[in-house]
């Protein structure tokens, strides 16, 4: 198994496993139409280098020269062009219009998610290919953003995953991660059909 930094020609085979680890979220946050949906704003977004949906920001799980999962980070240290680019690469997808409705939508992801602490790296778009689970891929990855966490000074890996995705919740929780809190259901969730999120960490 090899672990590397994805680059510009991943981003096809990228957005699918993306998409694949919070399909419900994703395209109730990006898609507004049969032209503008989730998959093909992640692959626009897979194409630039920079921000959250950017290709340098995630790494990849290859098994045989087959991509087989990825992973991606984000913490409170974050340049702030990391942000503007996430912001532009909306507005270039969408156009103004839609991308004011999607970042408003986008916004509803705050009642759940919680923006990283000081001392916490963060981790999600983690998916792996459902032949290749319990391989030791995910692990793989796992141990990944446990050296970059070290590296970069924190002190914790967090994470958050919706209450309903109990194969994932116990995936983590088996791996040493306990629930520190639970996200309630506001009114922006409910009318999206967001449930509620767990907030999972484990100290370093």
């Amino acid at each position: 198994m090899k672990i590397r930094q994805a680059s510009r020609c991943d981003a096809k085979t990228l957005a699918k496993l993306v998409l694949c680890s919070a399909p419900d979220v994703l395209a109730k946050t990006f898609g507004i139409n049969d032209k503008l949906t989730a998959l093909d704003f992640l692959y626009s977004s897979l194409l630039i280098e920079d921000g959250q949906y950017g290709y340098a920001n995630h790494w990849l799980a290859e098994i045989d020269n087959q991509v087989v999962g990825c992973i991606s980070a984000w913490h409170s240290d974050l340049l702030g062009s990391f942000h503007q680019t996430t912001l532009s690469n909306l507005v270039e997808f969408f156009g103004v219009d839609h991308a004011l409705s999607v970042v408003q939508v986008s916004q509803t992801l705050q009642d759940c998610i919680p923006s990283p602490k000081q001392h916490e790296w963060c981790f999600g778009h983690f998916a792996v290919l459902e032949q290749y689970q319990k391989q030791g891929v995910g692990s793989a990855l796992l141990k990944l953003m446990h050296k970059q966490a070290l590296a970069s000074g924190k002190l914790a890996l967090s994470l958050d995953v919706e209450r309903g995705n109990t194969q994932a919740a116990n995936f983590y929780l088996r791996r040493g991660f306990v629930q520190k809190s639970e996200s309630s259901i506001s009114p922006r969730m409910k009318a999206l059909g967001i449930g509620s999120h767990l907030h999972l960490s484990k100290g370093l």
